[in-house]
């Protein structure tokens, strides 16, 4: 990580400087405690799928309206407000690209439309740097994801530029992100400009998660970045100890053992998006989608050992002959043919552990059970 931690050093050197144009454009941090203040001048709001052509480079003159705004006035900024533009933000503009760029891999630029932004400003002195607002949410959410976050962002930002708009979505309610017409937005709402900087960019996996669906031939059945983060990181570098246990209480010299991923995904999406969920069904799953996987192999682990298996060849030869493939599955399916929760079946030769999408990772310790009683 030592280019987040260069990253990192180059913006708090550049705070100083940056926070008196900041100060005067009104882009400092407000509080959601704090009392709302009317913005300077009316503006049509951005549309969060229409990209902002416009160069913040302008004329001295006057500053050309953003696109994203739709037919927006153009703004003449005073002469005070257009000198700190220049002075402390134009001019710093190359080296928080340069950050950027470098915290992300590949080449960005910063398209921010300061005349427009200004219509929605309000008066007081900056608590944060833009380039702080840039850059260290970004930071944050690598530092979190890894190489396959900034993969992942770089693909769906496809034209490597990043906007600050004004946004009409009801999820948020002060800032936060976007990916949209393949840029990577930073959004507030109403006269939130500045609001909540800190946390503008919390969402950020949710918003790679939502553009990911909005790309993917099949409507998003595929596995999410948060259900691919976490096998990643839970599913992968466990289940190899879980197999070795598996074959040790089988007494098999060799295992293939079939998660199901993308099928199962698929099956539990299609229940959560019904309306039909259940008062059990779990929040958020697909961020523990590879660690629930794990999960039901491990209790098929335990339901094993208790069962006697570990230390009973009769019980181990039982189930050879039975298992004579030497693969064990699970898999989400419509309906169990006995179990409430779940169960385990043979077929083909194979052993599955079976769930309903109504009942993932319900009861999973007992998804193993009475398999000596199936022999």
């Amino acid at each position: 990580m030592d280019f987040l931690k260069k990253a990192k050093q180059h913006m708090k050197e550049l705070e100083g400087d940056l926070n008196k144009a900041t100060a005067q454009l009104g882009f400092g941090e407000k509080s959601h405690h704090d009392e709302a203040q009317a913005p300077i001048a009316a503006a049509p709001p951005s549309s969060d799928s229409t990209p902002a052509t416009s160069n913040i480079n302008t004329p001295a003159t006057s500053v050309a309206p953003s696109t994203a705004g739709g037919d927006a006035p153009k703004t003449k900024l005073p002469l005070a407000i257009r000198k700190a533009v220049r002075d402390d933000f134009e001019n710093k503009l190359p080296e928080l690209e340069a950050n950027l760029s470098s915290v992300l891999g590949q080449p960005w630029k910063i398209s921010f439309d300061c005349g427009h932004l200004y219509t929605f400003a309000v008066n007081r002195f900056a608590k944060e740097s833009p380039g702080k607002m840039f850059t260290e949410g970004i930071q944050d959410y690598i530092q979190q994801s890894g190489e396959d976050g900034k993969s992942e962002l770089n693909t769906l930002a496809s034209s490597h530029i990043m906007t600050l708009e004004q946004t009409q979505n009801p999820k948020i309610s002060y800032s936060g992100c976007g990916i949209s017409g393949g840029m990577f937005r930073l959004l507030f709402t109403g006269e939130y400009l500045g609001s909540n900087l800190s946390s503008i960019c919390n969402e950020l996996a949710t918003a790679i998660n939502e553009a990911g669906k909005s790309s993917s031939p099949d409507g998003g059945a595929a596995l999410d970045f948060n259900a691919k983060s976490d096998i990643k990181k839970n599913y992968e570098p466990a289940i190899g100890e879980v197999k070795a246990k598996l074959q040790s209480v089988l007494g098999l010299p060799m295992l293939e053992l079939h998660p199901n991923f993308e099928r199962n995904f698929a099956a539990v999406t299609a229940y959560d998006v019904s309306g039909k969920k259940s008062t059990i069904f779990p929040r958020e799953w697909q961020k523990r989608f590879g660690r629930s996987t794990l999960e039901y192999f491990k209790y098929l682990v335990d339901q094993l050992e208790r069962q006697g298996f570990a230390k009973d060849e009769m019980l181990q030869e039982g189930y050879q002959e039975v298992v004579d493939k030497n693969e064990i599955g699970l898999r989400v399916v419509d309906k169990l043919q006995k179990g409430h929760y779940n169960e385990c079946v043979f077929e083909n030769g194979v052993l599955y552990m079976q769930t309903t999408p109504e009942y993932w990772t319900s009861n999973m310790r007992d998804a193993g059970a009475k398999i000596v009683d199936m022999l």
